[in-house]
């Protein structure tokens, strides 16, 4: 069982599920592969670097207090992206992951669920509801973070529900998914 949660785990990692919702909103524009290397491969890569050289102790940084030592360079590195490349439509991705940097510093909230509902919940209102059986991804995620004792379920229960609330509060109050 908890080799299938590992499986689940690394095939629906936040980096993977959030450069779907990147791509989603971006495939269109000319300058995508600057602005995918950028923002999504560039993070990637000081990620590894980061896992490699032991700033971080493992893949998932299951220590909470080594989590700001990565999602506040992304912050950084997405914010100057956002002004430079002029990309307003990944304003909720970036409120998403600042969000995340600023809940981590307190309280150890699931990445895995908020990246994996944030994009199911990005697919299903940029292609309607056809889609709705990725909205099983979360929970299935969400079942693999706790199998694997990496989260509780109130953990991942928030984190669903915060990246929920981000597109739905961002599809209301600006009309973009």
């Amino acid at each position: 069982m908890k080799r299938l949660a590992t499986f689940i785990s690394r095939l629906f990692d936040p980096f993977i599920m959030l450069a779907v919702v990147f791509i989603v909103h971006t495939y269109r524009i000319p300058i995508f592969l600057y602005t995918f290397l950028t923002m999504v491969i560039l993070p990637l890569a000081l990620y590894v670097i980061a896992w490699k050289t032991k700033v971080v102790s493992n893949w998932d940084i299951t220590n909470r207090t080594e989590r700001p030592k990565i999602l506040w360079p992304m912050v950084l590195i997405e914010c100057i992206c956002l002004f430079v490349f002029r990309l307003w439509i990944i304003i909720p991705v970036l409120v998403a992951i600042t969000g995340l940097a600023i809940i981590t510093h307190w309280w150890k909230i699931s990445g895995h669920a908020m990246a994996s509902a944030f994009t199911a919940g990005t697919l299903v209102m940029t292609y309607g509801w056809s889609w709705w059986p990725v909205l099983l991804i979360p929970l299935i995620v969400s079942w693999a973070r706790v199998v694997r004792r990496d989260h509780t379920v109130t953990q991942v229960v928030a984190g669903m529900t915060y990246s929920l609330g981000i597109l739905i509060g961002s599809r209301v109050m600006f009309h973009v998914s």
